[in-house]
Parts: C-alpha cells; structure tokens; sequence
C-alpha cells in the first residue's frame, strides 16, 4: 500500500525563507505523480505576522491547487504549532522541516521508497551543508569551534537503525504518535529552547519503535553566522541546559559536580591548547551552570508561594 505523505513546515513567520522552501518542495520529482499535501505550522509571534504567513500560503494554494494550507498558532512555541498540524494532517506518514532548509529534488522519492523498502517507524534523512559554503576555510573553523548549526552526515548505508532525532528533515509514521504521544510542548523553540526531538526520539525508542536513517532524503541547512559566535554558544548550550532538564530531572546532587568538572576540564584543555575539547569544556560550563540556576529559580518560587 503506498504511503500518503502530509508535510509540515514549522515557522516563526520568516517569509523569504518560508517561500523558498515551499518553492522547492513544489519542483521536487515526482510531486506531480502523487497526492501529498503541505501544512504550514505558523507560529508567528504577531498578528500581522501570521497574516503574512496566511497570505503567502493562499498564494501557492492558488497557484499549485489546494495542496497548502496552513494550521495556525498564535501562542509561542514551535512544539505546539507542530501539535496543531498533526491533528490536521492526514497523512499516513508525516514529515517534518524547518523554514530555513532547502530541499533537493530526489527527496520526496527517497522518503516513499525508505518507508517501502524498510521497516522502520520513523525516518531521519541527510542534513548536509549547502555545496557552495563547503570550501570556505573560514566557515569550516568557525563551525568546527562552535558546532551550532545541525548537520546529519552519519555515513552509513540506508535503513541503518540509529538512536536519535534531529529534527529538521524526518518523517513519522502517523500511528507513532498515536502510540508514544505528540511532541513535547515545553520543549523546543519558543518554550526550553531545544531538544524537542532528542526527547520524543527517546518515547519512541522506549515503546519498541525504530529509526532509520535515509542518506538519500536531503536538505540543505542554511549557514547563518549570527549562530557561529560566543554569544550564541553560551545560548545554545543553556537552551541544552534547560531543555534536558524538563525531561531528565536531574538533581542538584548530579549538576554541581558536573558544573565542577567542567570548570576544571576546561582550565585543562586551555592550558593544552586543544581547542575543540575546551569549547566541549565550555558548553558544558553553560549547560550545567543554566541547569543550576533554574534549579535557584524554581527554589525561591517555592519558598515565596
């Protein structure tokens, strides 16, 4: 039986963006073969924002019939937008990207022969770096230090079993979340920040689900360098901080020796020089110092109710 496939693009409203990938995903092969649809989760912050994104999908549901729509949620966070559109689509198989992805063509027909030709309840496809920035020395060292933009390159053949999510390019049978739940809604963007995928990768593997990754479902992942910087470092791996601490709730007992050990790793490898093993060091220092100080927060709310 052929998968019907309900594509949902998660955005916060950044049009130029948006269009692109909605532009792609019409050109791919074998589109016009098939009855797939697209659901534009649209969680811009404002108004006039989700305006904007409402018209830009009724554009292309003019122009390439009725095949894109949107689901909108006007309160904040990426999981809940999400959450929306899956109860809208109806799709046997759900796939999910960000608004900030270019896609090649081959990927819808890599998808549909993945979940053919295997037997996995979810796949992870390719993330990859788009071809011209790969031969930029510059862009190489930056991405090397701070490793702040998602790339999924495993390496290994089709239909390996793996572990984890990122979840930028997947797609999901339907009945998986009937079975484990939807996606975490006090995780990801706009909530904690991140890990909104590791977690539920985590549910699924837990009721006996498997992963599979499909080299040949590719997207190209911008590079934006605001996130090549200290700045957003620190912010990033306190994003990790909080987000794990949602669903790990680790105690205070395990935080402070890990904080501990991470000051002291990190004094380590700079005095070595190993640069990479000191930024581990250093994200580290932010994961657990954010950690600890949410711990603080949630304390001093209790002790003043």
């Amino acid at each position: 039986m052929e998968n019907s496939l309900s594509i949902i693009v998660a955005t916060s409203g950044r049009l130029e963006k948006l269009g692109r990938l909605l532009e792609g995903l019409y050109r791919v092969q074998g589109w016009e073969r098939n009855s797939h649809d697209i659901i534009v989760a649209n969680n811009a912050p404002d108004e006039a924002g989700g305006k904007a994104v409402e018209g830009l999908v009724s554009d292309y549901s003019r122009r390439e019939g009725p095949r894109c729509r949107q689901a909108r949620e006007p309160v904040p966070g990426k999981c809940r937008a999400q959450n929306r559109a899956i109860r809208q689509a109806e799709g046997s198989v759900l796939a999910f990207f960000d608004d900030d992805l270019e896609i090649d063509p081959g990927w819808l027909d890599s998808v549909l022969n993945f979940f053919s030709a295997f037997p996995h309840d979810i796949m992870q496809g390719s993330i990859l770096m788009p071809p011209k920035d790969r031969d930029d020395p510059r862009l190489q060292k930056a991405l090397q230090r701070y490793r702040t933009i998602d790339f999924i390159d495993y390496h290994y053949p089709p239909g390996t079993d793996i572990q984890t999510l990122t979840g930028g390019n997947i797609a999901v049978k339907r009945q998986v979340f009937d079975q484990v739940g939807l996606f975490n809604e006090k995780l990801g963007p706009g909530e904690a920040g991140i890990s909104e995928d590791v977690e539920f990768a985590k549910r699924v593997l837990k009721a006996g689900k498997r992963i599979g990754y499909e080299p040949r479902a590719i997207v190209y992942n911008e590079i934006d360098w605001s996130r090549l910087t200290e700045e957003f470092f620190r912010f990033r791996h306190e994003q990790q901080g909080r987000s794990r601490l949602v669903y790990k709730r680790s105690s205070i007992f395990s935080i402070v020796p890990n904080l501990a050990r991470s000051v002291g790793t990190f004094g380590w490898y700079s005095l070595l020089g190993k640069e990479r093993k000191k930024y581990r060091a250093k994200g580290r220092y932010y994961h657990y110092r954010a950690m600890l100080l949410e711990k603080f927060k949630k304390f001093k709310t209790f002790n003043t109710i």
